[in-house]
């Protein structure tokens, strides 16, 4: 799809509330550089609402020009209306959200905490000091650039407005619904009235959000005030607790009304001046790394990674959950089922909730021990979005968190759990993707088809793997032997019985040369070659040696390995930080990795200084 004669649409990247995002090719411009097209469609192309829209519009784009001219927001390339839709071209940012770092069940130690709110509120200072409000602030509008770690703000609120216009029973214009996301938006946006504080609301919720491991939606409220209950979740200290809490506060006149305000009560850095991380290691020294002990004596037959918060373990034959100092939460009391045990991700939470198994039918528990969801399933999957996947007779459907089925089981196979608002199913021996509504959006037609991550999903037609967009257009040819989902931008291929990876236009990034591989996590990919194993950076260098039996990706900043029969953990620089010494081990979640000594499962833990 060609916009505005120029930006060459290459496939979409998401969609929501306010309309569709592509990433394209300015065909103008030598080399056809990639650029981000985001459409804001009008609810109504009436000529008042239109009018309106025009005039929202071209005030926000001019404040978005002047904010691209600060190094971590997105450029503003372009703008324009097409048919009574509207476009903004900007800077492609290269890097990831930080989704994944709010990931539910992980608390940041409180250094991290402060050092991530100075970042955004330094960022923030300029947009406010420039007349704008974000009125999006959450995760998912926050990306690491790969290139420098540097934070980048994307997605301003303001320019959404034109997607909730409406006319009034008198005929003028007004607004359907505020611009924000639930659980980020404070009290005077969802009025209509956003203010600079609603962009530190949102930044305080983020804030309780990494201290605690719950999303914004599963704590408490007072009933009364609609403040955030949070306190008995969290460890922090007194300082930290009262800047958050005044970040948070329902009342506007209880809340820090300034970034500058909030800054001031961030206790101060250990500097007294910004200095480069040259200077740093010069004067100072390097940041002492973290230290890694046993947290959790071996003592287990089995242990699993922690997920919010918990780990399920086997004791005397009888499955439980502890909480990260080892203490029982849920008493050892359940039947282990040998086979249901080692599925992934059974017996760990998810959004509240683990699946169990139970005379060989799954159902829920709550982090009390209660059986929330009674077995009634031969099979179950992990909540993930409000839904799990579900099997009934060899028909597979989806459940909400009450055990009600929101789409009833009638597919062949499902997908285990929705990737970007879509499922992939299969219907008389043909594979397509369905919504949240159970309603059909890309017609079955593939012979298997994969789960969508990063905008793109893998599928294979006549044996060979290609990746289709979100409109279930083939936009990686079906060409390849085997493929894997993207990850950080690449995907792993085999091509000839050796394994590359290619980018999000198909073409090859690292040439296949590899026995095996693994896709990227943190900036690094595990690879194989003779049967030993080492790790390559993105450019396909290999800056971790060829030299284990054995490893796992790099999770957390390090990375269990297998030196002949012993588990031990490295760095990104291949040092080790734990030696081998473990029979067996697994990925860190949560600050805990499981490790085995003497035929026993407990848990190694890091200390951050």
């Amino acid at each position: 799809m060609l916009i505005g004669g120029r930006y060459e649409t290459i496939r979409e990247l998401g969609r929501g509330g306010f309309g569709k995002t592509y990433l394209a090719e300015d065909t103008y411009r030598r080399g056809n550089p990639k650029c981000v097209v985001k459409k804001i469609q009008p609810a109504s192309k009436l000529p008042a609402l239109l009018q309106k829209a025009r005039e929202i519009f071209e005030a926000e784009v001019k404040l978005l020009y002047e904010l691209g001219s600060h190094d971590q927001i997105p450029k503003l390339y372009d703008h324009l209306e097409q048919g009574g839709e509207f476009y903004l071209v900007q800077e492609l940012v290269d890097g990831h959200d930080l989704r994944q770092s709010f990931a539910l069940g992980d608390r940041w130690d409180e250094k991290t905490v402060l050092a991530h709110l100075r970042e955004v509120l330094e960022i923030l200072a300029v947009v406010h000091e420039r007349g704008a409000i974000h009125q999006d602030l959450k995760p998912q509008n926050l990306f690491r650039r790969w290139k420098d770690k540097k934070l980048a703000l994307i997605d301003f609120g303001g320019v959404k407005m034109i997607r909730y216009l409406t006319l009034d029973s008198e005929g003028n214009v007004a607004f359907t619904q505020p611009v924000g996301s639930p659980g980020y938006i404070a009290p005077e946006q969802v009025a209509g009235n956003p203010q600079p504080a609603s962009d530190l609301f949102a930044l305080g919720i983020m804030g309780v959000q990494a201290v605690t491991g719950y999303s914004p939606n599963q704590l408490p409220r007072d009933a009364a005030t609609g403040a955030v209950l949070w306190h008995d979740e969290a460890q922090v200290s007194p300082a930290l607790r009262a800047i958050l809490d005044k970040m948070i506060a329902p009342d506007l006149s209880q809340r820090f009304l300034s970034v500058r305000d909030v800054l001031d009560a961030l206790p101060a850095p250990q500097t007294s001046r910004s200095i480069t991380a040259e200077e740093l290691a010069l004067f100072l020294g390097d940041p002492k790394p973290p230290t890694y002990a046993i947290a959790i004596p071996p003592k287990f037959e089995i242990a699993r990674d922690y997920s919010e918060g918990l780990a399920a373990v086997v004791l005397d034959g009888k499955l439980g959950y502890i909480d990260k100092h080892g203490t029982f939460v849920i008493p050892p009391m359940l039947e282990v089922d040998p086979i249901s045990i080692y599925r992934e991700g059974a017996y760990q939470f998810s959004e509240g909730l683990a699946r169990v198994s139970v005379m060989h039918q799954w159902g829920y528990i709550d982090k009390n021990g209660r059986l929330l969801i009674p077995p009634r399933f031969d099979s179950a999957e992990n909540f993930s979005d409000g839904l799990a996947r579900v099997e009934v007779g060899h028909k597979y459907g989806y459940i909400d968190v009450n055990g009600r089925f929101v789409i009833k089981p009638q597919f062949e196979s499902a997908a285990h759990a929705f990737c970007e608002e879509r499922a992939g199913v299969e219907l008389d021996h043909r594979y397509g993707y369905i919504n949240k509504y159970g309603k059909i959006v890309i017609p079955p037609q593939f012979d298997s088809a994969d789960e969508f991550s990063e905008g793109l999903a893998r599928v294979t037609l006549d044996g060979k793997y290609g990746f289709i967009d979100l409109h279930g257009r083939l936009v990686i040819p079906a060409q390849f032997d085997v493929a894997h989902t993207f990850s950080e931008g690449l995907a792993r291929v085999r091509i000839d019985g050796r394994y590359g990876y290619i980018d999000v236009m198909g073409a090859i990034a690292i040439p296949a040369q590899f026995d095996d591989t693994f896709s990227f996590t943190e900036g690094m990919a595990l690879v194989r070659n003779n049967d030993k194993y080492g790790f390559i950076d993105k450019s396909g260098k290999l800056v971790i040696g060829l030299q284990f039996d054995d490893a796992y990706p790099f999770r957390e900043g390090v990375a269990a390995v297998k030196l002949g029969n012993l588990w031990g953990f490295i760095n990104q620089k291949g040092e080790f930080v734990v030696d081998p010494q473990f029979e067996d081990a697994g990925s860190f979640h949560g600050d805990r990795a499981a490790v085995k000594l003497d035929n026993q499962w407990g848990y190694l833990g890091v200390e951050h200084h």
